[in-house]
């Protein structure tokens, strides 16, 4: 039996129209693609930085300052400051107190006068602080804070000292007595026996009598180190000595003492050895802490006119001192800042040499 075949028109038949056309059209657009990828590739060229050109600033031109100056212009002169002491030679500079025992120097460092320049050398004091200083005021007490006169005698002069110094030394007590508006500042006590009337005079009050006054000083007394020391000295016609709330000394003439009475003395050299024109007192021990100032203050004055000084000297505890021809302790002045060499000139007009030293022992202050 023969075997059908079947006719290849109909399995053919509507191909073209659907599946061939798809057909066409996909390799249509694959060639159309790789023709993009392969053929049409595009190389970027490589980007160079071009610098911009150069900005043209404008430049301005700078007038130089003009300044006037009148040709007739001077500077101003200056005033000098004149001291009213008088110049003393060389060989009155007693140059053998710089041995022995102490920790500063005569004059300031390398023999400049380190000391402030005041308008006027003084025993009392000068005019300007230099901060380890003490401040002077001076209190006449026949005459009210107005400048009215007030009845005053001798007794009652030192009846009124008395207590203030008893009040440990309340201002208070002093209210309604004139006291100088003129301050001075000083850096030691050493002022030897002077007539009286230059005391009002350095005050600024000359035309005050010279009797019924005192001068008061206050500051706080320091040192660098640990120390125990004390006083020794004198007043005329009285000194007293507080030192942070108690009195540590108190000399005088004997006729002013029957009333100050509020201090004594246990030391068996107290009022032996001389200095200036009188005996001195040997005060109390005092200690002080490294760098730790405590408040003190002293006055000395003139009672009814003549003379007035005050002059307090250091013994330091455990320190051997040379001997003067009294065979007391040589001692050194009590300072909180060395001696000028016009400050020393000063001092030793009036006062005894071999007596004490001026340019040897503690210099008060902490540094």
């Amino acid at each position: 039996m023969k075997k059908k075949i079947a006719d290849p028109k109909k399995v053919n038949k509507g191909a073209p129209s659907g599946f061939v056309l798809s057909l066409m059209i996909h390799a249509a657009a694959f060639m159309l693609a790789g023709m993009l990828v392969v053929f049409n590739v595009v190389k970027k060229e490589e980007k160079k930085f071009v610098p911009p050109k150069p900005v043209d600033r404008p430049k301005m031109k700078l007038k130089k300052p003009k300044v006037k100056v009148k040709k007739s212009s001077k500077p101003k002169s200056t005033t000098r400051i004149v001291t009213k002491v008088r110049r003393a030679s060389m060989p009155d500079i007693q140059l053998p107190e710089m041995s022995g025992m102490g920790d500063s120097l005569a004059g300031g460092i390398g023999g400049f006068d380190i000391s402030p320049d005041l308008e006027e050398v003084s025993v009392f004091g000068g005019g300007q602080t230099i901060g380890n200083d003490f401040e002077g005021t001076i209190y006449h007490l026949k005459y009210d804070r107005r400048g009215g006169l007030i009845p005053m005698d001798q007794v009652q002069f030192m009846l009124v000292l008395r207590e203030y110094a008893r009040s440990g030394f309340k201002k208070s007590k002093l209210s309604r007595y004139y006291q100088s508006p003129k301050k001075l500042f000083t850096t030691h006590f050493m002022v030897p026996p002077i007539v009286a009337p230059v005391a009002p005079d350095a005050f600024g009050i000359p035309e005050l009598e010279s009797y019924f006054f005192f001068v008061n000083y206050k500051g706080k007394l320091v040192y660098k180190e640990d120390i125990k020391f004390r006083f020794w000295g004198i007043g005329d016609a009285y000194v007293s000595v507080l030192v942070d709330g108690e009195h540590v000394l108190l000399n005088g003439w004997d006729g002013r003492l029957e009333q100050l009475d509020y201090w004594q003395s246990s030391d068996a050299d107290n009022d032996k050895y001389f200095l200036a024109n009188q005996t001195m007192h040997v005060g109390d021990w005092i200690e002080l802490k490294a760098g730790e100032p405590v408040d003190m203050e002293l006055f000395f004055g003139e009672w009814v006119g003549g003379q007035v000084s005050c002059c307090l000297l250091v013994e330091v505890e455990g320190v051997d001192y040379p001997q003067t021809r009294q065979g007391g302790p040589l001692l050194p002045a009590f300072k909180t800042e060395d001696f000028s060499r016009d400050q020393l000139e000063e001092i030793r007009k009036y006062l005894p040499e071999g007596e004490c030293t001026l340019t040897n022992g503690p210099v008060f202050r902490d540094y």
